[in-house]
């Protein structure tokens, strides 16, 4: 998949995802939203923010690691992108990905990307 060609920054917060977004306006990045941030920022905050951040070359990916209710929480909000862990139980995956895909979220592993930074 070419989305995990891109360079990926760690984000914990609003004003940083700004910042990356900033120092790479001609470049295609992902901005990969920590699970840390939306555990205690909340799902529907984290939208407000994608909404907010919503540019051409940039895709919002939200980090559910390997919390099942999260990604669920996650994808009732209609990200588009959804990352976990590869270390989830296969059959959960599974399940998830079946409500994934009729919400039209991609579900991606956090492990595949390869290009990931986490400072600025």
């Amino acid at each position: 998949m070419k989305i995990y060609e891109n360079l990926t920054y760690l984000s914990r917060n609003y004003q940083e995802a700004i910042n990356f977004c900033k120092k790479n306006k001609s470049k295609k990045i992902n901005i990969l939203y920590s699970f840390k941030s939306i555990l205690w920022q909340g799902p529907s905050l984290v939208k407000d923010i994608e909404k907010s951040l919503k540019r051409k070359k940039m895709n919002f990916i939200v980090e559910a690691n390997l919390n099942v209710g999260l990604a669920l929480s996650l994808i009732r909000q209609n990200f588009k992108y959804l990352s976990l862990s590869r270390e989830i139980d296969d059959e959960i995956m599974k399940k998830i990905q079946s409500i994934a895909k009729k919400k039209k979220v991609t579900v991606l592993y956090t492990e595949n990307f390869l290009n990931l930074k986490n400072n600025i």
